[in-house]
């Protein structure tokens, strides 16, 4: 049996579920381009992207939250009494990041809606744009703070 201890299990379940928002993101790319594109072949292949997306996005999520939703049932996974770990960081720097983002998107859409509204885009892809923008801008950032780098072996 693979006992891990809480802090790995919470690293492992943040790591997996920074996967399921970048899956999530993606998915929205392809709701936007469904919305760009006229109907057709193309716009099918769209929409069975979508809900390969919609199906990965859901088991990759639950498939990292599981372990630590059943640590946490049966009383091992105690978090608040620990320290906070360098991933658990990276989420927070993470979601702040994705705040960041967000609020730069509706600022940049705010200032250009009179052009925007000549489009003649419905108010459901710019809310497609906003989700996107933050579930893509969490996840990213969140892998970029924890990729190895191999800073460390420099300093050796």
């Amino acid at each position: 049996m693979n006992q891990r201890n809480c802090a790995e299990t919470v690293d492992r379940m943040q790591k997996g579920v920074a996967l399921g928002m970048l899956i999530c993101g993606f998915t929205y790319l392809a709701i936007m381009a469904e919305d760009l594109t006229p109907k057709g072949t193309f716009n099918d292949v769209l929409d069975l992207i979508v809900m390969v997306g919609v199906v990965l996005t859901m088991s990759v999520t639950l498939f990292a939250i599981w372990p630590a939703l059943k640590q946490k049932l049966s009383g091992r996974l105690v978090t608040n009494s620990e320290p906070e770990g360098f991933v658990s960081g990276a989420m927070l720097s993470s979601f702040k990041n994705g705040w960041i983002a967000t609020t730069f998107s509706i600022t940049m859409l705010l200032s250009f809606s009179s052009q925007l509204e000549d489009l003649g885009l419905g108010i459901r892809f710019y809310f497609t744009t906003l989700f996107a923008v933050e579930v893509l801008s969490v996840s990213i950032s969140f892998f970029w703070i924890t990729r190895d780098d191999k800073q460390e072996a420099l300093e050796e």
